[in-house]
């Protein structure tokens, strides 16, 4: 009887980074995320880091931004190779954003700083022992500008 080597088999430590899309009330911008993920029996706890920009080369300035540190718990649901986790908790976010048109190539430059309620929707592949692939729904619920997007990421490590 080991009762460290049951637990060891229900207990996961994995990173995650990506690439996606983060639609704001003012456009879509293209972001870059990173995840650190625990999970233990059928519970995950995650900590995002989530950093999105618009990527305009010509036009008027400045670019949207929107930046945000999360802290998500919740429920891992698992099926062979794959596994959905629905989360929600705490996070801070912040960025810039276009205010009212200053001349014809520059907007007022409004920044936001706030709590909100981040919200996801987590599936993950298993392609090999210590490599799967994830896409996340994501969004954030907050009182300054609240967003929602899409993220495909490689996952490296303990994988459930």
């Amino acid at each position: 009887f080991n009762l460290m080597g049951e637990q060891s088999q229900d207990s996961f430590l994995w990173v995650g980074g990506g690439v996606g899309t983060m639609d704001t009330a003012d456009g879509s911008l293209l972001d870059i995320n990173a995840s650190i993920n625990y999970s233990k029996n059928d519970r995950i706890f995650k900590l995002r880091g989530i950093n999105a920009e618009e990527m305009v080369l010509f036009g008027p300035l400045p670019n949207d931004k929107v930046w945000e540190l999360g802290l998500l718990y919740g429920l891992r649901s698992p099926n062979g190779n794959v596994s959905v986790s629905f989360l929600a908790g705490i996070s801070y976010t912040g960025g810039i954003y276009k205010g009212d048109r200053i001349d014809i190539d520059y907007y007022e430059e409004l920044t936001f700083e706030t709590f909100g309620l981040p919200l996801e929707i987590q599936i993950d592949i298993n392609a090999l022992k210590f490599i799967g692939f994830s896409i996340m729904f994501y969004a954030d619920i907050n009182p300054d500008q609240s967003y929602g997007g899409v993220n495909f990421s490689i996952l490296i490590g303990r994988l459930p």
